[in-house]
Parts: structure tokens; C-alpha cells; sequence
């Protein structure tokens, strides 16, 4: 009975095996064609868009040529300034959005640079400020090299400053450098 149940247990291996190496087989598409077959609908879908942008203003040309036969003037004017208060509104609300986004980002520089900088383009200004903010100067360290009298000129200071600090750092037993009995010091 032991025997038919690893037997089972080993057909059950096996059988999940070849299942998973097929679905490996199948999904596996090598990169190079990938991309090849996104370039390719990249293009297409270019192609498309730009065409179906030709076929729209060809058919807004006939439109207006067909109106202009019929005499329709007043028509195509009223059309035409309906597009143009459209454009000015987007052109208006752009502008002002150029505006403010120049001033918010003038504001994150520091004012002796803000008169330099005004003058950048806005895209050009966005990259600068961001490269600003996210690598900041550096802070001023100080390179002087480092000495056991915390801080003080001298050790006379030190130890008429801070006696008890002094005291401790400098004991063998508190400062760590205890003497072993046995060694040949």
C-alpha cells in the first residue's frame, strides 16, 4: 500500500512537469522580435494618425469650398471666429499656466539666482531646478584633523574647562586603555 501511494505521488510529479516546460515554450518570444513588432505598430499607428489628420482638414476644405459656391459667407465667418475665440481661450490659459509655473519654480531657487535663471526657457528651467533640488551644495565640512581634547584649543583649557571629562577620558580604567598585569609593557 506504501508503494502504490509514492507511486502516485511520483506520477503526479511527472505528469506537472511537461505542463509548465510547454507553457514556458509556448509564451517565450525572443526580445529582438518584440521589438521589432512594437516598431512596427509604433509606425503603423503614426501612419494612421497622420493620415487621419489629412483626411479632416481635406474635409473641412471642401466644406468651406462648397459654402463658399453657395454663397455662405456669413456662415464661414461665424465658423471661423467660433475657432478663434476656442484657440485664444486655450492660447490665454496656457500662457498664464507659463506664468505661474516659471514663478513657481523661480521661487525654489535661491533669490541671487533667480535673476540669472529668469531668462531659461521653461523647459530648460524645470530640468535646472530639479537637478538643483535633488543635488543640493554640498555642506561645509570641517576638514581640520580630529584630536582627543574634545573640542578645546589645549589640554590645559580642556582640563580647567571640563575637569570631570578630562578626568574621565583620560583614566585608564574609563577611557578604555586598561593595562593588563601580565603583559611585558
Amino acid at each position: 500500500m506504501e508503494n502504490e501511494t509514492v507511486k502516485e505521488v511520483q506520477d503526479v510529479k511527472e505528469d506537472t512537469t511537461p505542463a509548465s516546460e510547454e507553457k514556458q515554450t509556448v509564451n517565450s518570444v525572443p526580445y529582438a522580435r518584440f521589438n521589432e513588432l512594437v516598431a512596427e505598430k509604433n509606425e503603423l499607428k503614426s501612419q494612421l494618425d497622420s493620415i487621419n489628420k489629412k483626411m479632416k482638414e481635406d474635409s473641412e476644405a471642401t466644406k468651406l469650398k462648397q459654402m463658399e459656391d453657395k454663397g455662405e459667407y456669413d456662415k464661414i465667418m461665424s465658423d471661423m471666429t467660433q475657432k478663434l475665440e476656442v484657440a485664444e481661450k486655450k492660447a490665454t490659459a496656457f500662457d498664464e499656466y507659463q506664468t505661474s509655473r516659471r514663478d513657481s519654480l523661480l521661487s525654489k531657487l535661491p533669490e541671487e539666482d533667480r535673476a540669472v535663471y529668469s531668462g531659461l526657457s521653461l523647459d530648460n528651467l524645470e530640468v535646472h531646478v530639479d537637478k538643483v533640488i535633488t543635488n543640493p551644495k554640498p555642506k561645509q565640512v570641517d576638514n581640520s584633523i580630529p584630536g582627543t581634547k574634545m573640542g578645546y584649543s589645549s589640554m590645559e583649557e580642556w582640563a580647567h574647562t571640563d575637569p570631570d571629562g578630562y578626568e574621565k577620558a583620560n583614566n585608564p580604567q574609563t577611557s578604555g586603555n586598561i593595562k593588563i598585569a601580565y603583559s611585558s609593557e
